[in-house]
């Protein structure tokens, strides 16, 4: 299983509403046939580990753009469970059925750790 690590890209700030777009190139876009079915992501702060967060296509936190792009939205209440971590952990599964565990589901991206990075001013009301 591959692993990939973004050391040198914007952190996830637990609070706060964060984007992030992963580019692939055309061949493993078409490959992986992400263009189409369902894409799900869940985000734990180690593995094994609790779900913090499950980004979805159906729920459109997880949406794809041109060209081969995934662009991820994640919104403050969604990177708060984040806080205690200085990375997450995410892979991403494709679905062709209606719901998970479906038999034509399968991981499309292995485990990738992106950087967290806790803020000083938060839980401003």
């Amino acid at each position: 299983m591959a692993q990939y690590v973004f050391p040198d890209v914007a952190p996830i700030r637990p609070g706060y509403d964060f984007q992030m777009r992963l580019q692939f190139p055309q061949d493993l876009w078409d490959a992986q046939e992400m263009a189409s079915g369902r894409l799900v992501a869940q985000f734990r702060s180690a593995v094994p580990g609790p779900v913090l967060f499950e980004a979805d296509t159906l729920a459109l936190t997880i949406q794809r753009e041109a060209p081969s792009t995934l662009a991820f939205f994640l919104s403050e209440t969604a990177t708060k469970p984040f806080a205690a971590s200085t990375i997450v952990v995410f892979d991403i599964a494709r679905f062709d059925g209606p719901e998970p565990g479906y038999d034509s589901s399968r991981i499309v991206l292995d485990k990738v750790t992106w950087p967290v990075l806790d803020t000083v001013t938060r839980d401003v009301e």
